[in-house]
């Protein structure tokens, strides 16, 4: 295996988004930012993280991160509404 037929977009997704999952909790943001958006922003290197182990195409891992940010919004918005359904 040739070192220029590596997939350099996809291992620097992966290390960049392992990084970004170690700093973003110990960046200091937490005191200064509600509890959810913390975990819409990790979101983010989860999404970096699944680009770099697979071979799927950018729009289809797109979607993760995305998706994942939309429901844990989501649901915040849910709980801090006062409507119980439980």
């Amino acid at each position: 295996m040739q070192f220029a037929s590596w997939r350099w977009n996809r291992i620097i997704a992966f290390f960049g988004g392992a990084g970004l999952l170690f700093l973003v909790p110990w960046s200091g943001l937490s005191p200064a930012l509600p509890e959810w958006t913390i975990d819409v922003l990790l979101s983010v290197p989860v999404g970096l993280c699944v680009y770099g182990f697979t071979e799927q195409p950018r729009k289809v891992i797109a979607l993760i991160p995305v998706g994942t940010a939309l429901g844990i919004g989501g649901f915040a918005l849910y709980r801090t509404s006062g409507v119980h359904l439980f």
